[in-house]
This record gives C-alpha cells, structure tokens and sequence, in this order.
C-alpha cells in the first residue's frame, strides 16, 4: 500500500529536470488533455468537440509511448479513448447519432 511519505516521495519527481523525459511529457499532455475534457463535462455540463482533436492525438502519441514502458493497462485505456474521441468528432459533424 502507498504510504504518504511514498507519495510525497513520488510527486516530487514532478520537480525535478531528469523526470521530464519525451514520455512523461507526452503522459502529462495526454492527462491534462482528457481532465479538460472530463472537468467541464461532469461538473459543469460543457463539451468542446475540439479538445477531442488534441485527446485523439495524445492518446495516440501515448500508446506508441507506452509501448516503452510496457504498460499494458494504459495502451488498452487510450486505445478506448481513441474510439470515444473519434465517436466525439464524429457526432459534432453529425456523422454518426
């Protein structure tokens, strides 16, 4: 279990130069991407069809990424985002219901 001096320990890397490598940067945009998306759409009923354009491009650039890093969970996660974007972009142009 994660203990609080752990996860002290671990948001400190956020701080540090060697942490911000070309992966972590590419997870940090791909998070942050999706929180804008998530953030407005649940707590305050708002949708930007063109953050879809930004998630589907981080989440793409993130599964090529993760395959460094092996992680599997993630890769599956993005994979599933990348259908919800495209479903997103695709309703906004009335392609698909």
């Amino acid at each position: 279990m994660l203990k609080l001096s752990d996860f002290k320990e671990v948001s400190g890397r956020f701080f540090q130069k060697s942490y911000w490598n070309r992966v972590n940067k590419i997870e940090a945009l791909s998070f942050a991407t999706k929180i804008a998306i998530i953030f407005p759409g649940l707590l305050l009923g708002k949708q930007w069809w063109w953050l879809y354009i930004f998630a589907l491009a981080s989440s793409l650039a993130l599964i090529l990424t993760s395959t460094i890093k092996t992680l599997p969970t993630i890769i599956w996660f993005n994979i599933a985002w990348c259908i919800l974007a495209l479903a997103s972009i695709l309703k906004h142009f009335g392609v698909i219901l």
